[in-house]
């Protein structure tokens, strides 16, 4: 446990902290999103913010996915899931070379502009949630197809490569395609867990996946199961209106202030 010495205590519980929503999420209380910003706000070394704590996730991510597929492995579609991949692959390696690979590659960004664009994509994230009953009503009801599939898996793997943010883009993929409940969180959980397995190659290639880093994870993992708990039981006991506003508001002011400072 040496290692640990390199981190205050405050650095260690916010990055905790940022596991724990992202249990909580995987128990059904929608505040993952928020635990990105945070965690590249708070982590030590700035100067590679972005990068290290998104690296940092993924491991976490394939791990809770693994978890979760076992509970709906017999509701995944996997036909439904046949249209993405292809074009998925294809953004996972276009993201990685802009926004995986060390920023003295000669098409990578730097770190600053990483940093502004995962807070831009929390500020769409808000957007797309205020504008999201709108969106749907205009979406209509269709089954899934090689252009739609092209589409939505492009994104998908672009903005899951830059932030672990392709929740959206999988949203207006599948529910126009108006699943059961149990298919819909099945199909999206198999499609995640692939999509972050993919992922893998990528990141250990450019060196984003740290032995150190991945010690970390291993000690604050029993932080996670906590989450999920405490997040099954909200999503039980409290009504979503009364907590909806108050993590987008949270998710919108930590989505400027990483803005903020990268400027």
């Amino acid at each position: 446990m040496e290692f640990l010495s390199h981190y205050a205590l405050l650095d260690l519980f916010l990055i905790g902290l940022s596991l724990f929503l992202i249990g909580m999420s995987k128990g059904g209380f929608p505040v993952g999103a928020i635990a990105l910003p945070i965690l590249i706000l708070v982590w030590p070394a700035q100067a590679q913010a972005a990068r290290a704590a998104v690296g940092f996730m993924l491991p976490m991510l394939c791990l809770m996915d693994l978890v979760a597929l076992l509970f709906y492995w017999r509701h995944v579609q996997w036909g439904r899931l046949i249209y993405l991949m292809p074009a998925t692959i294809v953004g996972v390696v276009v993201a990685s070379f802009l926004f995986v690979s060390d920023e003295s590659a000669m098409i990578a960004v730097s770190d600053k502009v990483l940093k502004i664009l995962i807070g831009l994509l929390g500020v769409v994230f808000v957007l797309y949630f205020a504008t999201k009953k709108w969106i749907l009503q205009h979406i209509h009801a269709s089954e899934p197809n090689w252009l739609k599939g092209n589409i939505f898996g492009f994104g998908a793997g672009m903005t899951s490569t830059l932030a672990h943010a392709a929740g959206p883009v999988m949203q207006m993929y599948l529910l126009p395609q108006q699943l059961e409940k149990k298919k819909f969180a099945g199909t999206s959980c198999a499609f995640f867990w692939m999509l972050n397995l993919i992922k893998l190659l990528p990141f250990s290639m450019f060196g984003r996946i740290q032995p150190e880093n991945l010690k970390l994870g291993a000690v604050l993992l029993p932080i996670i199961p906590l989450g999920v708990a405490l997040g099954w039981w909200l999503t039980h006991k409290t009504e979503q209106k009364h907590y909806t506003f108050l993590i987008y508001a949270v998710l919108l002011i930590t989505s400027v202030a990483l803005i903020i400072k990268a400027l």
